[in-house]
This record gives C-alpha cells, sequence and structure tokens, in this order.
C-alpha cells in the first residue's frame, strides 16, 4: 500500500493519531486521540494485517508492518475518552498504555462486523474477476440475461444457540421500492440476484452484493396482480400467478413473458397459491393448492398436468422435500400428507401434527433433516428425521464435519425419500399469537424463519438443532412492521425481508459468508 505523508507536527503542540479503515466501499472512518502522529492503515485485502507509520524509528511492530516506534509501549491517553466504545476500553490495561493489541481492536472490530474488503485487490486476477462481473451486470441490465455459474457446496459449521449476530445493511429495494405489500422475496440460487413482487404487478430484479443493492430490471404484468411469484427450475425463468386461471413466465435469458394457461385435469377457479421443486431436479414440476384437497402438478416443460393428488379436507400449504421427489401437503384437518412422486403419486405416509387444529405452512430443511409445521393458533412444530439423526450422530462420533446443506454429502439421510419423522416433534415454538403465515429454512438448514402478516413485527428465527429462538433479534428497533415474506441467500449470509409499506429490509448474518 503506497504510504500517505504527513508533515511534522511543531513541538509542544497537541499530537494526534488517525486509524483510517477501508469498510466494504462505504469510505473512511477517522477516530482521532491524543498520542504521537501516526497513520495505522489496514491492508488491501480488507483488515488482515496493519501498517504504522511513525515519525521515528523502524521495525516490524506485528504481521505486514513497516517500521516500529519504541516510543508506543510508553504511550498513554485517557479511556474515559472512549466510554461508549467497550470493546477498546477492555483491550486497555488498567493504566491506560497503548500496545499493538489495542491498535488493532478497531480493525478487528470492523472486520468482524462488515467481513473483508475483497473490492480493494489489485491483482491482475482480481481486474479481471471484477471486469466479467461487470460485463455481466451489464447485459443482464440490458437483455435481462443471468449468467449462472455452478453452485458451491455450502460447508457449514455447527451455529451456537441463544444470540445471533447480524447487522442492518441497506434496504435491498432502495433503488426502486414497491408501492403494494411485498407478497414474495426471494434470492436465486446462485445468490446475488434477488427477486421482488406484489399486488402492484411488477416483478424486480435486485443484484445484491456487499450491501450495494442495484436495480436490475422491472417486469410489469398489467393484467396480473402478483401473489405469487419465484424463480423455477434451474433458476432461468420466473412464474408468476394470482387470481387468473393463467399464469405469467418471464425468461431471463432471453427478455421475454409469456402468458401461460396450464393443462389442468380439473376445474381451479385460481393459480395463485404454488409450489415449485427445488433447483437442480430431475423432473421439474409445480404443485398448485387447488379446491376440496387438490392439488394438480404441472410439468414445468410441457406446461400441463402430469398427475394430482388430493387429500382429505382443503390444501393449504405444500413442500417439496430438497430432492423433489416426494411432496407434503397439509390443510384444515391438522394432518401432513407425504406423497411419493416416483411412484403413482401414492400417499405413503400421514402424519397427525401434535396440538394443532389447522396446518397453515409447511417448511423442509436441506438433507430433509427437519420438517416445520405451522399452525392457525401461532404454534410451529419441529419434527427431525429420525434416521439423519442417526447418521448424523454417527459422523459426530467419528469426528467428521457436517455438510449441512449438500444432499450427497455422507449420507445424511435416504436421498429417496424421508419417511422416518418422528410422531412427536422434537421442539414447540409459541413466541408466535397469531396464524403462521411463512417458513424459512437457510441453505444447511441450522435456522428457521418464521412469520405471520396479521400481526406486527412478527418475525423470529429459531436456531433448528435446539428449537430455540435466537433472543437478541429482532430488537425492538428494527424496522420490520407487518412481514409478508422471507427469504436467506444460497449462502445463508444475508437474510431479506418484504413488509407491507412495499420494502425489502436487508440483514447480514455474520455466521455465514467470507
Amino acid at each position: 500500500m503506497k504510504p500517505i505523508e504527513f508533515e511534522e507536527p511543531a513541538k509542544n503542540h497537541s499530537q494526534s493519531t488517525r486509524i483510517d479503515t477501508a469498510a466494504n466501499g462505504t469510505g473512511k472512518n477517522s477516530q482521532f486521540c491524543s498520542s504521537k502522529h501516526e497513520v495505522i492503515a489496514s491492508s488491501a485485502h480488507g483488515l488482515g494485517a496493519v501498517n504504522v507509520r511513525s515519525s521515528s524509528g523502524a521495525g516490524d511492530i506485528g504481521k505486514g508492518s513497516t517500521w516500529d516506534d519504541s516510543d508506543d509501549a510508553n504511550t498513554k491517553f485517557d479511556s474515559k475518552s472512549f466510554a461508549r466504545k467497550s470493546w477498546l476500553r477492555s483491550s486497555m490495561s488498567e493504566k491506560g498504555n497503548v500496545n499493538l493489541g489495542t491498535i488493532q481492536e478497531p480493525c478487528s472490530q470492523h472486520q468482524r462486523l462488515n467481513g473483508r474488503s475483497d473490492w480493494a485487490c489489485l491483482s491482475g486476477a482480481d481486474e479481471a474477476a471484477s471486469a466479467d462481473k461487470h460485463e455481466k451486470n451489464e447485459r443482464l441490465s440490458r437483455e435481462g440475461a443471468v449468467m449462472v455459474e455452478n453452485a458451491s457446496t455450502v460447508l457449514s459449521k455447527p451455529l451456537h444457540r441463544g444470540t445471533l449476530e447480524a447487522t442492518r445493511l441497506q434496504d435491498a429495494n432502495v433503488m426502486q421500492p414497491s408501492s403494494s405489500a411485498l407478497r414474495n422475496v426471494e434470492f436465486h440460487h446462485h445468490r446475488t440476484l434477488l427477486l421482488t413482487a406484489g399486488l402492484d404487478k411488477t416483478i424486480r430484479l435486485f443484484d445484491i452484493v456487499g450491501g450495494k443493492n442495484h436495480h436490475v430490471k422491472s417486469v410489469f404484468l398489467e393484467d396480473l396482480p402478483i401473489y405469487k411469484a419465484g424463480f423455477c427450475g434451474d433458476g432461468s425463468k420466473i412464474l408468476a400467478s394470482g387470481r387468473r386461471r393463467f399464469i405469467y413466465s418471464y425468461d431471463i435469458s432471453h427478455g421475454s413473458v409469456e402468458r401461460v394457461l396450464p393443462t389442468m385435469n380439473g376445474k381451479i377457479r385460481s393459480l395463485e397459491h404454488f409450489v415449485a421443486t427445488p433447483p437442480g431436479t430431475s423432473n421439474p414440476m409445480l404443485a398448485f393448492l387447488g379446491e376440496d384437497g387438490n392439488v394438480p402438478l404441472i410439468s414445468l416443460k410441457s406446461m400441463s398436468c402430469i398427475a394430482s393428488v388430493k387429500m382429505n379436507g382443503s390444501a393449504r400449504s405444500a413442500t417439496f422435500s430438497s430432492d423433489g421427489l416426494q411432496l407434503m401437503t397439509a390443510g384444515e384437518d391438522g394432518v401432513v400428507y407425504f406423497w411419493d412422486l416416483r411412484n403413482q403419486k401414492r400417499c405413503i405416509e400421514k402424519l397427525v401434527d401434535q396440538g394443532a387444529v389447522a396446518i397453515t405452512s409447511l417448511a423442509s430443511s436441506a438433507c430433509n433433516r427437519y420438517l416445520a409445521v405451522g399452525s392457525g393458533r401461532g404454534a410451529v412444530n419441529l419434527y427431525e428425521n429420525t434416521d439423519v439423526q442417526k447418521l448424523s450422530k454417527r459422523a459426530e462420533r467419528a469426528g467428521d464435519r457436517e455438510y449441512f446443506g449438500n444432499p450427497n454429502s455422507g449420507g445424511l439421510g435416504d436421498p429417496g425419500m424421508c419417511r422416518s419423522f418422528g410422531k412427536r416433534p422434537t421442539g414447540t415454538i409459541f413466541n408466535l399469537t397469531t396464524e403462521v403465515n411463512e417458513m424459512n429454512f437457510n441453505a444447511d438448514g441450522q435456522i428457521l424463519a418464521v412469520s405471520s402478516h396479521l400481526k406486527r413485527d412478527s418475525l423470529r428465527l429459531v436456531h433448528a438443532p435446539s428449537c430455540t429462538v435466537f433472543a437478541d433479534w429482532p430488537s425492538s428497533k428494527a424496522p420490520l412492521q407487518y412481514v409478508w415474506s422471507t427469504a436467506f441467500s444460497s449462502c445463508g449470509d444475508y437474510l431479506a425481508v418484504g413488509n407491507a409499506r412495499g420494502r425489502a429490509p436487508l440483514y447480514r448474518i455474520h455466521s455465514y459468508g467470507a
């Protein structure tokens, strides 16, 4: 890093120390205290090393240091001036002496909150990657095309219960907010692209990179107030539906919009609710929640009905297993139905939810490890796959790390079926008091987002392995409003929330990502 030159301060005058850090493109934050004239600057890679320039002396203070000042060990200043910075005061001795650890503490604090500033890398490979990324964004803005790459395996360490460190970033749709409630927010399974949609008949795409959220594309559907929208298949198409008998298909690669009237075996007045198979499945399909318990299955390849299943009562919610070979449906009778999509679409198991009168929401985690069942009274029961639990404990005893987000890692569960959910829940969450409308697991299945749009700020994050709620989030100052939808990024490092004001608050979860 090019050294920064300063004039030598006059004698017998107050001298100062300036600490500059690079912060994800937000500029320089400076903090002054009374000591010798020094400049402490972060490295180009974001805060990995500290370079200290002083008025005299040379040598190494720490890793990456250029020269040393022998007076640093005896430098003193008043710790009362840092009354609100307990993390800095805790690193100082009782006498107020400053050491290398104190100098590096602001850098460590900044790195812990904001991560590494990869944008500052100046190597040739990074410049080429930056140019390639800029070219992709330009093409996406011009043609509506998205350049997708192979998703990397999600390797996650066990997450601790109790507290969750998260920082609020700029709203995801700050460049173009919605004029109606955001009924849908969803990340592309290759992480950077976020979709928002609502009753204002507009689908909006945003590029989420390091908290800088650029508006990429808007698609207006003049005759369809959107109730449900999402990425489907391999992520190259977006489907949108509402209280109509047709749906819209938006091809991202060509920027074209097509109105589709799916071929149904029976009569369905509305296609407002559907669920799609996870990305990467061999036979992508949609499951629409019809009347009288009918759930037609539509192939994404032919856009025609290939089968239909029927349950008792009305269908209120549905979800696919992580491999797309099993469908789970539930409704007013409080029973979860498991359908084998490989064997003539027959029901292979029924799970009577404990204590539930009506089931309003379902969610399945990666590797089919957890099944969350939300009720009309606000209670959420969490069921664990007993086969996966046994294999997980066996791997833990053997000392293996768990690849929570990879269904092909170590045999954590049968890749075809998951018929081993216990009849009793492993835990129950009672933190919501109104009907559960939305539930989502993150990529590795350790965090479950539970929300209800019937009451203000009704959003909780659950630590799935312990079935406990993170106590410190959301705080009383979080601007959640009435939550309609939630979404985790593919790496789990971002959480987007869609509320009734048309805003999409965005949060960075520091337990995930670089």
